[in-house]
């Protein structure tokens, strides 16, 4: 009862402190009503039982992630005005139990990326569907940062081509090239380039969701004697090439992995080749939400850009260009997020009601992390031995109609 009551207290005042930035309103199970702010809130945060409350204070994000996907605490009005809240400093006071702390260890564990434990890691978030992830996704079903070349007038479409466009241009593609994609997707980018250039590209997933759409993809638009997708993890890719890419599968490697990772780069890929990694990272060291790695991301891992750096560095590659397109992927979000929105109802008859609120939690989650936490997306060019670079960025964004 007194950790109740001092918990309830430490939530007041950080609502106190943020009130003019962001005012709410809290209903209590008992039916109390606490208003933060002068403004009209921006949201309500409605917790129905004691139990709920204490689930937050033991569990943090977990524990009201856990209790808005099963109803114990509704939110009205804006969502990421509510958790916006975990990034406050006062929130960080709090700590969770020794006994969460070893649940959360413990499926950390049992969801390292081996070989076997990756295919189900992957299954269980990309195999929910092709026509799931065809309710937010673009045309191309590309689930990575979008690029919004044209900040006012660009649609998701648009931008998740620019993106592509960009990454062509950083890695110099071009006729002749030998292209692998780890992690390939729905194969999105293996499409585009091949559209562009006389390549020879090889593609990888583990998900069958992807595996049977890409492939089927690029037979039906007479690209399969420039592109074969497998079926297969990235351990066991063979043969040499001298352009690559990995956009949005990094985050899936696991920290454990990650030397194994860069180690099969350096075998597959020749002297001289040029890389580009596209990942989710955080600013500093820190372990990835425990919400997302129990509940949407299984093995899961957010690295730090110098732990990226540092990588690349242990295989002996040197690092050419970084960006970061922090800003591009909050927008992508918002537009995912727009387009959930309109397909709620299909989604529910997909699936139920507690996964659409999973999927909602975790996409407004994902956004506020990429306007007001630690979240970054990195886009890191690497070479294998040193070559001629751009001397100017102009030379990768001139004459880009």
């Amino acid at each position: 009862m007194k950790r109740l009551k001092e918990f309830r207290t430490l939530i007041e005042e950080m609502l106190s402190s943020v009130k003019e930035e962001v005012p709410i309103e809290i209903v209590y199970w008992d039916g109390e009503k606490k208003r933060f702010g002068d403004r009209e809130p921006v949201a309500r945060i409605i917790v129905k039982s004691q139990r709920a409350f204490e689930d937050i204070i033991g569990h943090l994000s977990l524990g009201f992630g856990e209790n808005y996907i099963e109803g114990n605490i509704e939110v009205e009005g804006d969502l990421q005005a509510v958790l916006r809240l975990e990034n406050m400093p006062h929130l960080k006071k709090i700590r969770p139990s020794l006994k969460v702390l070893k649940e959360i260890a413990l499926h950390r564990l049992r969801t390292l990326n081996s070989l076997r434990q990756s295919r189900k890691n992957i299954e269980s978030h990309y195999d929910l569907g092709n026509e799931f992830y065809k309710l937010f996704l673009d045309k191309s079903l590309t689930y990575s940062c979008a690029y919004f070349k044209n900040w006012e007038k660009d649609t998701l479409e648009e931008a998740q081509m620019n993106k592509y466009e960009l990454i062509v241009r950083k890695i110099g593609l071009k006729d002749g090239d030998r292209v692998v994609d780890v992690g390939c997707g729905w194969g999105g980018f293996l499409i585009y380039a091949a559209q562009r250039f006389n390549i020879t590209a090889v593609g990888c997933t583990i998900s069958k969701n992807q595996y049977s759409y890409a492939t089927e993809k690029i037979k039906e638009l007479g690209l399969d004697d420039k592109v074969q997708i497998l079926y297969e993890d990235y351990r066991n890719l063979k043969g040499t090439f001298n352009k690559f890419v990995s956009i949005g599968a990094y985050e899936h490697i696991g920290k454990n992995y990650a030397s194994t990772f860069f180690k099969k780069l350096d075998s597959i890929l020749e002297k001289g080749a040029i890389g580009l990694l596209h990942t989710i990272g955080h600013n500093q060291p820190m372990p990835t939400d425990a919400f997302t790695t129990k509940y949407i991301f299984p093995g899961g891992y957010l690295p730090s850009l110098e732990e990226l750096i540092c990588r690349i560095r242990q295989v002996g590659f040197y690092t050419i260009d970084v960006e970061n397109l922090r800003p591009h992927y909050a927008r992508t979000l918002d537009n995912w997020i727009e387009r959930f929105k309109g397909n709620r109802e299909k989604a529910t008859r997909m699936f139920d009601e507690r996964f659409v609120r999973m999927w909602w939690l975790y996409l407004n989650g994902a956004a506020v992390a990429f306007k007001y936490g630690e979240a970054q997306v990195y886009q890191i060019v690497f070479s294998k031995g040193q070559i001629d670079i751009p001397k100017y960025r102009g030379e990768i964004y001139n004459n880009w109609e």
